[in-house]
């Protein structure tokens, strides 16, 4: 992804921004999201960012073709990649 599409995708993705995508690569620790048709886009939603019920249960995250919603939690320049938590925000355990 040149610099232009990722500075395109950081300012249509802000911290907090609400974002849908399908799952389109899993891993055992994580799963990339292909958003607004975009191939090249770098969403990435890691295994411990992935709570849809809020329960903290661990249930495994979504396989590959199912839609997931989230939240963008951090957006990553070195990789060029957004990283998306799903569920409720993080709770500190102070």
């Amino acid at each position: 992804m040149d610099e232009g599409h990722w500075e395109r995708l950081k300012s249509g993705y802000p911290v907090g921004a609400r974002v849908t995508g399908r799952v389109k690569v899993a891993f055992q620790h994580g799963v990339f999201l292909e958003v607004d048709g975009d191939p090249e886009a770098r969403v990435f939603v890691d295994l411990l960012s992935y709570d849809p019920g809020g329960t903290s249960a661990g249930g495994g995250l979504p396989g590959v073709g199912e839609l997931v919603t989230g939240v963008v939690a951090d957006r990553v320049d070195r990789d060029r990649q957004l990283r998306v938590r799903v569920g409720p925000p993080w709770r500190s355990s102070e």
